[in-house]
């Protein structure tokens, strides 16, 4: 494989393991279709008198925003994998190269 062919494979390679790493991160957090949480609240029932009331606990569960950041960054660095130039051959015009 010659070098030049190199960047742009490790550009879309890139760019998937980017898209990958932002929808798998989005769906193990629970998929949440609004923004980001840093907390969580649950609801837990007083023992005595049976009324319910809210808890609030440390917890993230990415937001829409994070796949979306994912698939920015992937479009963007799948979009610099075809810009890359290919030198031209010592003797060749740039007609006879492709």
């Amino acid at each position: 494989m010659q070098n030049r062919s190199r960047l742009p494979l490790a550009l879309r390679g890139a760019a998937v393991a980017v898209l990958l790493a932002g929808l798998g991160t989005w769906v193990a957090t629970g998929a949440h279709r609004g923004w980001t949480q840093t907390s969580a609240v649950t609801m837990q029932k007083d023992e005595i008198t049976g009324i319910d009331y809210p808890v609030r606990r440390d917890a993230f569960v990415a937001g829409v925003e994070i796949p979306l950041a994912a698939a920015g960054l992937a479009a963007v660095l799948a979009g610099l994998s075809f810009v890359s130039r290919r030198r031209p051959v010592a003797g060749l015009t740039p007609a006879a190269q492709s």
